[in-house]
């Protein structure tokens, strides 16, 4: 019995040992201090802090009181973490708390709502970064009244004009973010930042980004987020080999992508339910009946929750080519797996299966002179 007790105890002991030997060495709780001044009359006391987390899902943290203008909170947090300081149900501030102690400092004495933030470097990032993004918003507004009125007015030449304006602002936008992303110290700003600049039409930027941050934020959640973001864009960018699709067709028989390997395929994603999509068929069939005898094939993969809508779509818009279909809408697997979440939606293939063209690149016009 003493014998049996004592190989239990030695078998915790050793699981113990294991566990502690597992745990992540980059996994130090940080203890720091979040410091609200607050100058002004205060409306009401309470200020919540508020984690965001990596999935962008939003959580009460805690919830404190202001005692002689001031509160502080203690935190404990493993990693660089997305907080936001609820003020007063009026006001929101965002911040990264990390392993520094962090001053915010509230200034309501005047009709402006002013604030300033001391001790997290991140911070500073993430607000310089909207400081760039709300320019750019700004100079977009502007372009965009005018456009609204050059076609009120039908003056086509001033909507070409502005158009071309937003496009070469887009590019400089981009542009000027990227090469202050590159200026940045290691910072889980970078990542978050993500959700501002396009990462389908920035993957390279992107995936050179993925790899500066891998040694240093590898355990981050954000950033194992940020990683598994990246490379479901890249698996369907230019240059990769188009993900297989299996689905049904109308009679149930199963297609698979693959098996058009040896011609130009366009694999496009559309619905019967969607206008812009219906209105982009004619120009697919135009060139399907130009091309097909010339190695070019059509695999269609709908979004239509109704096989009935889907089956009067192919039949009224002459669909003659492969289409297929799971009936989920944007549930759809192969829908998630090329990262579909507006449609139409399309991807020329050369003969290996490589995507070499995407999105606006196929369209009206476009299509055509890709296949010539």
């Amino acid at each position: 019995m003493i014998n049996l007790l004592s190989r239990n105890i030695l078998h915790l002991i050793v699981l113990l040992f294991i566990l502690i030997s597992c745990q992540n060495k980059n996994e130090k709780i940080n203890e720091i201090k979040l410091t609200v001044n607050y100058i002004g009359d205060i409306e009401g006391d309470e200020v919540r802090l508020q984690k965001v987390s990596s999935d962008y899902s939003i959580e009460l943290y805690k919830s404190e009181s202001f005692n002689n203008n001031k509160i502080v909170f203690d935190i404990s947090i493993l990693e660089s973490t997305l907080f936001r300081l609820d003020i007063l149900g009026k006001e929101s501030i965002d911040l990264i708390l990390n392993n520094t102690d962090v001053n915010v400092n509230i200034d309501n004495s005047s009709s402006e709502f002013k604030y300033t933030i001391e001790g997290s470097y991140d911070t500073d990032v993430l607000n310089n970064v909207r400081k760039i993004i709300s320019t750019y918003k700004y100079d977009i507004r502007q372009i965009n009244q005018k456009f609204i009125k050059a076609s009120q007015e039908k003056n086509s030449k001033l909507v070409n004009e502005l158009r071309y304006d937003a496009n070469i602002l887009k590019i400089d936008f981009e542009k000027f973010l990227k090469n202050y992303l590159r200026t940045v110290d290691n910072s889980l700003a970078v990542i978050i930042t993500s959700d501002y600049l396009d990462i389908d039409n920035n993957i390279s930027f992107w995936d050179s980004t993925l790899i500066k941050y891998r040694d240093n934020f590898s355990y981050n959640s954000y950033f194992k987020s940020f990683e598994k973001k990246v490379n479901k864009i890249k698996s369907v960018s230019i240059g990769s080999v188009a993900p297989e699709i299996i689905l049904s067709d109308t009679t149930g028989k199963d297609v698979a992508l693959s098996s058009l390997r040896g011609k130009y395929v366009l694999l496009d994603f559309w619905a019967g339910w969607c206008g812009p999509c219906r209105m982009e068929n004619p120009n697919i069939l135009k060139n399907y009946v130009k091309y097909k005898n010339k190695g070019f094939e059509v695999y269609q993969v709908s979004l239509d929750r109704s096989r009935s809508d889907w089956v009067n779509a192919i039949k009224k818009d002459n669909l003659i080519w492969y289409n297929v279909s799971d009936l989920k809408f944007f549930q759809s697997e192969a829908a998630s797996l090329y990262n579909i979440d507006r449609i139409p939606k399309g991807f020329l293939l050369d003969p290996n299966g490589v995507i070499i063209a995407k999105d606006t690149e196929l369209r009206g016009n476009r299509l055509g002179e890709k296949l010539d």
